[in-house]
């Protein structure tokens, strides 16, 4: 065999195991659009990425808050799939038969980190002892990252001791953005927000354990019979699928 095609032999041999993880394939070229949490929309821009190279469809990603969605759908919004940054609305949906049935599952679950634009040194010690003038979290009525971070600062004995210095987001989209601008001296995040497969954001955090806080769970659900949207979601499934995300910053089930 001529040494050159070799290369090129393998690259089919790759592509032609990636499909086989999708379960199926369609001969005709579609659009998939999915309503995604803006926690997950960098990771999505990555299986989008590669899914579109290997199925020939189009994903067409609309990022935003999950309640801004949740809201969209109820008013028959046509997305394929959508990527809630909670279990919660998921599954009303499923209750009120707005879903393809079965189709709802959880693609991820969320971490959390103390995290600095400054590269202070965090530790468990820094939410305990309090030396710090703010901290950003979002807000535990409405994100379950919110209501992550007040059980982390309970489990340490912190959240009645620091009540005069929480700024609180109205997401988890804001809270990384008062961490970011400085208007904080820290802020409990999303992994996820830092950390894009191979790059890390500038700063120091410290990555918080998880038994700490009841686990947030990422689920999706299927909106329409769009058979592309099903092999997306085959995918995200799939070895491939699970190793982008965990590159990504969250664990997977």
């Amino acid at each position: 065999m001529n040494g050159a095609q070799q290369p090129h032999l393998n690259l089919l041999f790759y592509a032609f195991l990636l499909m086989a993880a999708l379960g199926s394939t369609s001969l005709f070229a579609a659009e998939v659009s999915v309503a995604v949490t803006s926690n997950f929309d960098f990771t999505l821009d990555e299986l989008k990425q590669e899914f579109e190279a290997l199925s020939g469809h189009k994903v067409i990603a609309v990022p935003g808050p999950s309640a801004q969605h949740y809201g969209e759908i109820l008013e028959s919004a046509a997305y394929d799939i959508f990527l809630s940054e909670d279990e919660m609305r998921p599954e009303v949906l499923e209750k009120q038969g707005r879903i393809i049935p079965d189709s709802r599952f959880t693609y991820a679950h969320a971490r959390l980190v103390l995290w600095s634009i400054d590269n202070r040194k965090l530790t468990s010690e820094t939410l305990s002892l309090g030396e710090f003038e703010y901290l950003a979290i979002a807000n535990p009525r409405l994100s379950p990252y919110g209501n992550a971070a007040r059980e982390i600062l309970e489990a340490m004995g912190s959240w009645d001791n620091l009540q005069e210095k929480l700024v609180i987001g109205e997401n988890i989209g804001q809270t990384y953005h008062f961490g970011i601008s400085g208007e904080v001296d820290m802020a409990l995040i999303a992994f996820s927000q830092i950390i894009f497969g191979k790059f890390l954001q500038a700063g120091s955090y410290w990555l918080i354990p998880e038994n700490l806080y009841t686990p947030i769970k990422l689920q999706g659900v299927r909106l329409s019979n769009n058979k592309a949207a099903k092999e997306f979601i085959d995918f995200m499934k799939s070895p491939r699928g699970k190793s982008i995300i965990q590159s990504n910053g969250f664990s997977v089930p």
